[in-house]
């Protein structure tokens, strides 16, 4: 079973972490600096630190600010992605991101994404940091993934002209996570498509995977016009019943719903909790 985690190597007091998805490509990671590399043809950059500023040397005596040195979690012995290089946006540019928090006790990276702006000579920050990023060329994504307590979530880039877009947004759900919720969006924001998966692993889940399914676990499932406790309706399904999982919410107490489609006699799309599917 496959779970996201971090790109680059690290060592987490006697443990070590790699990455091992061979359909992931994993950005080069740099654990010191200075380095030097050429984003583009007969153009050398040299990131290095100056205090606790961490700067990029460009072209024409340039420089330019990507960040700050950042703290490192006490047991937290090296980590070999202080700096990443990638050409993370597919466009035939060399990019980096620069490492500025660790959660998690290791195992969450944050990176600031930094990509190279040919026509400008410098670097372009992305505004949102990014997480244990990996790279998938054959679909031109950039995934990103983050653990909070025992579940997984995760973010899919995708690029229109050289800029990212949230192509997917997932997480794990259900009691013992043995579900994966995915968003799918177009470049402008727009959801296209929902899926619930039967799987621990957001890289299974794509527009074609087929809806998981459940059967009612309990008596006698009340169902709901909508997930919360108010809209109850007359209407419920018998232990044993099959449903397909359609969509999911979590309300403010944590209880968890989920939109179901029943097929019997006329086919049904209510809202259930979840305890009617796992008890």
């Amino acid at each position: 079973m496959h779970k996201p985690i971090p790109a680059g190597l690290f060592l987490l007091g006697a443990s070590l972490f790699s990455l091992n998805a061979a359909a992931f490509t994993e950005p080069q990671g740099h654990a010191k600096l200075p380095i030097t590399f050429s984003p583009e043809s007969k153009v050398n950059v040299v990131v290095e630190q100056q205090g606790n500023t961490i700067i990029a040397k460009l072209p024409k005596g340039k420089t330019q600010q990507l960040g700050e040195m950042p703290d490192v979690p006490e047991g937290s012995q090296t980590i070999d992605g202080l700096l990443l290089q990638a050409d993370f946006n597919f466009d035939g540019y060399g990019d980096v991101a620069v490492l500025e928090g660790v959660g998690y006790g290791g195992v969450n990276l944050f990176y600031r994404l930094h990509l190279w702006n040919k026509a400008q000579g410098k670097f372009q920050e992305y505004k949102e940091p990014i997480s244990n990023p990996t790279l998938t060329p054959e679909t031109k994504t950039l995934s990103t993934a983050q653990r909070s307590g025992p579940r997984w979530y995760s973010t899919d880039y995708r690029f229109n002209k050289g800029k990212p877009y949230v192509w997917s947004e997932g997480a794990m759900v259900g009691t013992d996570g043995d579900l994966y919720f995915v968003k799918i969006y177009d470049s402008a924001g727009k959801v296209l498509k929902k899926v619930i998966a039967d799987t621990q692993d957001s890289s299974d889940v794509t527009a074609k995977t087929p809806a998981a399914t459940r059967k009612i676990t309990v008596d006698k499932a009340a169902l709901y016009d909508k997930p919360d406790a108010k809209t109850k309706t007359k209407m419920y399904l018998i232990k044993g019943d099959k449903v397909t999982l359609l969509d999911h919410r979590e309300g403010d107490d944590g209880v968890e719903w989920f939109l179901v489609r029943f097929d019997g006699k006329k086919r049904v799309e209510k809202w259930v909790e979840w305890s009617a599917l796992s008890g």
